[in-house]
């Protein structure tokens, strides 16, 4: 089933998690059916809780408002937590160490649901999604913008000639309206969007786009409702000469 590059990354791990599932109930039926619980946990924490998150932040609250979504993606965030309490009672029953005749049972209950959930997200939900959101909110969600710490510089490289600095904006923020003096800037959007205004005209860029303010125009830079990651690189100020008093 084709998928916009924004939701190829959570199908990809669907199909592993559809992999771990098979796993899964294959081995409530092995001699040792703690060793494949654990191994299923560990990609559990690993893999799923993380994709959970990034359903959940990220691409549901995007379409939780509107109407035709709203019933698949309560019934997809009730799973979530179906699949995180299954998933903590198979990690009591592995703990105890013990041959109980329940594991194997808890095993491929888990393995259904977890089977089941995925097969939801990619046959209903999914396919709705990109029915009901415009291009470029789905552009926005292929770009994320991730970054922990404050807004402002983030990495900075100097060599004789240039300047480059990484920075990063939260949505609506940017650095303070002024005017270039001295030197053209060049800015690069790394990922999400920024509106880049200036004396001469307005511009709204996205991840990949590029412009060049040139010197003395006023300009003001403001994040996109995603934030923004943009590398800002111009000539290095030419060092004072002094001229030596004989």
């Amino acid at each position: 089933m084709k998928r916009h590059r924004a939701l190829i990354p959570l199908s990809h791990q669907h199909q592993d998690a559809l992999v771990a599932a098979r796993r899964l109930r294959r081995g409530a039926d092995a001699q040792d059916p703690a060793a494949a619980a654990t191994a299923f946990l560990a990609f559990f924490a690993d893999a799923a809780v993380p994709h959970f998150r990034e359903e959940e932040e990220r691409l549901f609250p995007r379409v939780a408002h509107i109407e035709e979504a709203r019933e698949l993606i309560v019934q997809a965030l009730l799973e979530h937590q179906r699949l995180h309490a299954a998933a903590a009672e198979l990690r009591e029953l592995v703990l105890r160490e013990s041959a109980d005749p329940a594991l194997g049972g808890r095993m491929r209950e888990l393995a259904t649901l977890l089977d089941g959930h995925v097969r939801l997200e990619e046959r209903r939900l999914f396919p709705l999604i990109e029915t009901l959101l415009p291009e470029e909110t789905l552009t926005a969600l292929a770009n994320p913008v991730a970054h922990e710490g404050s807004s402002g510089p983030v990495w900075g490289a100097e060599s004789e000639e240039l300047n480059a600095t990484l920075l990063y904006w939260r949505a609506g923020e940017g650095p303070p309206e002024h005017v270039n003096v001295e030197r053209d800037v060049l800015v690069v959007v790394v990922a999400g969007s920024v509106i880049v205004s200036t004396d001469e005209d307005e511009r709204d860029l996205a991840a990949g786009e590029t412009t060049i303010i040139a010197k003395g125009r006023r300009r003001k830079i403001s994040a996109g409702p995603e934030g923004v990651r943009y590398l800002s690189v111009h000539r290095r100020r030419p060092p004072l000469q002094i001229a030596r008093v004989r």
